[in-house]
């Protein structure tokens, strides 16, 4: 009886430390942040870009740890699909859903929580633009 209630015991204390190990900081850094940071609006300033751009970014339903969305400009929008790897930002996004008509490579700031990326998006003749993007909503670090 003693062994079996100090493996009860012994496998509750495996369990909880597993747990502990594999739990997300409430501030990521910049390599921690994944998919699910990455997940919801976010704002993009981007000078020489009239006004707001906001990307909207959820799970993608086919591919794990990406995202797929929609990028709200005044007077249009695009599909938008991509991932977050080791702070590094990739996105393509599509006005027709089949022509990449720009990309976006970005790093995630480190100290911010995971929250602001900056960047270079290029539009579909290779012009490049700077971005930051800052996550609306949510806690604040």
């Amino acid at each position: 009886m003693r062994t079996t209630l100090f493996l009860i015991a012994f496998s509750a204390c495996l369990i909880s430390a597993c747990a502990q190990n594999h739990s997300k900081p409430a501030c990521p850094t910049a390599t921690q942040m994944e998919q699910p940071e990455l997940v919801g609006r976010w704002q993009a300033d981007m000078p020489g870009q009239n006004g707001p751009i906001v990307l909207e970014l959820g799970p993608h339903p086919e591919w794990d740890g990406t995202v797929k969305g929609h990028i709200l400009r005044p007077g249009s929008s695009a599909v938008v699909v991509g991932d977050v790897n080791r702070g590094e930002l990739t996105l393509e996004e599509s006005r027709d859903g089949r022509k990449v008509t720009g990309n976006w490579f970005g790093q995630v700031v480190e100290g911010s929580c995971a929250r602001e990326i900056r960047g270079e998006w290029t539009d579909e003749a290779d012009r490049p633009y700077a971005f930051t993007l800052r996550k609306i909503g949510g806690p604040q670090p």
